[in-house]
């Protein structure tokens, strides 16, 4: 085939990324990497077939193209933040086939959290994988010194049934003399919150926003159940916000020493002071470090 003979060169990567872009954590994911790639000095191959390396997330690639680069010594990283699930929907079903049959023919997975690996894991054949937690841009998330925390936050773009926004409205009529913050999309919500005099929603924001809005925020609440690797609690700790927690899911894994569970809320009210100050060491969330684990895994010395 003619193909072999193609040069190879710079990675590629299966989302073509959009600063403000819907899309979720994958496509926030795609725009840090991307930007970190021009940063490092490294090329980005837009077409896959020109690849040395390429980053693969979830389902988003054709197939026959994936073969054809893997066919020519394309090395080829499978990143998933996935939640598999029984009686699953067809679509999602069809999603997690798909990613089944890719992760076949890669040569390296990247799980986002361990809760994910655990999940995902017993569906796939690989034997080389590593779980690497995500990261956030300091320099848009950031702790703004004297912003006076008045607010319980919740910050979510998607309303479905894993948000868990049913534990939201009971923490909110469990608090009343508390006030709180919602950014996103819940208006759209089939809670209606705005009955509530303690609720403030502001819709969706772009990330130079939100981060004025984190600063405003005491604590995030963060009721998503199942949620494999979430960028919310990512950008909330940079921005020196502490966070309460579903248990349930890869989110503990985050925040580690800077929140509590979702029981133990009011408990977490009363510690936020210490919780301040652990926010403010975790460098450990910084994109650049999720950046140059990848690196390590495309070998980048040779750039």
């Amino acid at each position: 085939m003619a193909i072999k003979f193609l040069k190879k060169q710079g990675i590629y990567i299966s989302i073509k990324p959009h600063a403000h872009a819907a899309g979720g954590g994958s496509n926030t994911f795609a725009w840090n990497f991307c930007r970190h790639l021009e940063k490092f000095k490294i090329p980005r191959v837009k077409c896959l077939l020109f690849a040395k390396h390429a980053l693969i997330i979830a389902s988003r690639i054709n197939f026959f193209l994936l073969w054809l680069a893997k066919k020519t010594d394309c090395f080829i990283v499978h990143r998933l933040d996935e939640h598999f699930q029984k009686n699953e929907s067809i679509q999602r079903k069809k999603k997690h086939d798909n990613i089944v049959k890719i992760n076949r023919i890669v040569d390296f997975t990247v799980f986002q959290s361990e809760f994910v690996k655990k999940n995902v894991l017993p569906y796939l054949d690989t034997k080389n994988c590593t779980v690497i937690i995500n990261g956030a841009d300091p320099k848009i998330f950031y702790n703004q010194r004297n912003k006076k925390r008045q607010y319980i936050g919740h910050v979510t773009n998607s309303v479905g049934d894993k948000k868990r926004l049913d534990l939201l409205e009971k923490i909110v009529i469990r608090y009343p003399n508390e006030l709180f913050l919602f950014v996103g999309n819940h208006r759209k919500a089939s809670i209606d919150f705005s009955r509530y005099p303690n609720v403030t929603m502001v819709g969706t924001v772009n990330s130079q926003e939100l981060v004025n809005y984190y600063n405003q925020m005491k604590c995030l609440y963060f009721p998503s159940e199942n949620d494999p690797c979430p960028n919310t609690v990512v950008e909330a700790i940079l921005s020196g916000t502490p966070v309460c927690y579903n248990p349930k899911g890869g989110t503990v894994e985050i925040v580690r020493d800077c929140g509590y569970p979702l029981d133990k809320f009011g408990v977490m009210l009363k510690n936020l002071s210490e919780l301040y100050k652990n926010c403010k060491k975790r460098k450990d969330l910084y994109f650049e470090r999720a950046m140059k684990q990848y690196l390590d895994l495309f070998k980048q010395e040779e750039y």
